[in-house]
C-alpha cells in the first residue's frame, strides 16, 4: 500500500541519497520517477518524491521514512545555527532540502571501513555483494531483496573469500571488527549514551576504524549531529575558505570546525563537502 507524507519542511530525497553519505540505499527508475529503496532487519521502505508529497511503501517488517531519513530534524533552525558565513550561505541556498540520513550502524560501519581509495560506486557495489552472498533474502511477490549480513554472519567468512569481491586488504578488518561486535568487545547501545569524544575513540577499537570513519559512522549512524568528518573535499573547504581554522591535524581541525558550527556541525560538514564537490572549484 502507497502512503504520503506532506513535507512541512524543506526536503530534497535525491540531493539526501545520492550525495554520498549512504550506500544502504539503492535507486531504481519507474519511468520518469526515480524511486529509492532500502533493507532494515526484515523489512524493505521504498520512498520516491513529488513536489512537497513523499511517497513511501513497506514490505515485510515496517521502517519509518521519518525515522531513516531524518524528516523530524528541525531543519530551519539547523539552517540558523551554520549559516555563519557567506559560503555556508551559499550551499544552504544551493541546496536547500538535503539532510543526513540514519543509517544502521553495522552496515554503515562496514561501508566506511572499505571506503579508503575508493570511489563511490565501487563501495556500493561491495556492499551490494556482501547483501547478496552473504545476507538473508527477502521475497514479497516477485521481488527480492538481501539484508545486510549481521556481524555474527559475516563472521564466519573467511578472508580468501572476501578477497574475492574486490575488498584489497581491508578484509582483514571486517573479518576482525564482525568478530568483535559478535562477541561484545564493543557495543553499539554502549557507544549510543557516550558523550562524543568517547564515543569517538569507543568505536576506534574497531580495526580498519581511524578517527574519519569513527567521524562518518557517528554521523551518518549514531546520531551525533556535533561529528566533523575530515576527507580531502573538506579539507581542501577548510584551507580555502577558513584558513583561520585550518590545520594539517585531524583532530585539531575537526574540533576548531566543532567549536565553529556548534552541535549541528555535521549538517554544515555535508553542506560544505556537497558544495564543494558540485557546485564550486575549490
Amino acid at each position: 500500500m502507497v502512503e504520503t507524507i506532506d513535507l512541512g519542511e524543506p526536503f530534497d530525497l535525491k540531493k539526501t541519497l545520492e550525495c554520498g553519505q549512504t550506500f544502504s540505499w539503492c535507486k531504481k527508475r519507474e519511468g520518469r520517477t526515480s524511486k529509492y529503496w532500502t533493507v532494515r532487519n526484515d523489512g524493505v521502505l521504498v520512498v520516491w518524491q513529488e513536489g512537497d508529497t513523499l511517497y513511501y511503501e513497506n514490505y515485510g517488517k515496517r521502517i519509518d521514512p521519518r525515522t531513516v531519513l531524518r524528516l523530524d530534524d528541525p531543519l530551519e533552525d539547523i539552517y540558523e545555527q551554520i549559516d555563519r558565513d557567506e559560503f555556508i550561505h551559499r550551499s544552504i541556498v544551493t541546496n536547500h532540502g538535503f539532510r543526513l540520513v540514519r543509517d544502521d550502524f553495522f552496515p554503515c560501519l562496514i561501508a566506511y571501513i572499505t571506503s579508503a581509495q575508493m570511489q563511490i560506486p565501487r563501495i556500493r557495489r561491495i556492499q551490494r555483494d556482501l547483501e547478496r552472498k552473504y545476507g538473508k533474502p527477502l521475497r514479497f511477490g516477485e521481488k527480492e531483496y538481501y539484508r545486510f549480513p549481521q556481524p555474527e554472519e559475516l563472521a564466519k567468512v573467511t578472508e580468501e573469500e572476501l578477497r574475492e569481491l574486490g575488498i584489497g586488504y581491508r578484509v582483514s578488518y571486517l573479518v576482525k571488527t564482525s568478530e568483535m561486535l559478535r562477541d561484545g568487545f564493543v557495543k553499539e547501545e554502549e557507544i549510543c549514551e557516550m558523550d562524543y569524544t568517547e564515543a569517538r575513540e569507543e568505536i576506534k577499537k574497531l580495526p580498519g576504524v581511524g578517527n574519519k570513519v569513527a567521524d562518518c559512522v557517528l554521523l551518518f549512524s549514531m546520531d551525533f549531529l556535533e561529528s566533523f568528518p575530515v576527507d580531502t573535499w573538506v579539507r581542501k573547504v577548510v584551507k580555502n575558505k577558513y584558513p583561520d581554522l585550518y590545520s594539517k591535524n585531524y583532530k585539531k581541525l575537526s574540533k576548531n570546525m566543532r567549536n565553529y558550527f556548534g552541535r549541528y556541525a555535521g549538517y554544515a560538514q555535508e553542506y560544505l563537502f556537497y558544495y564543494a564537490r558540485n557546485c564550486e572549484e575549490l
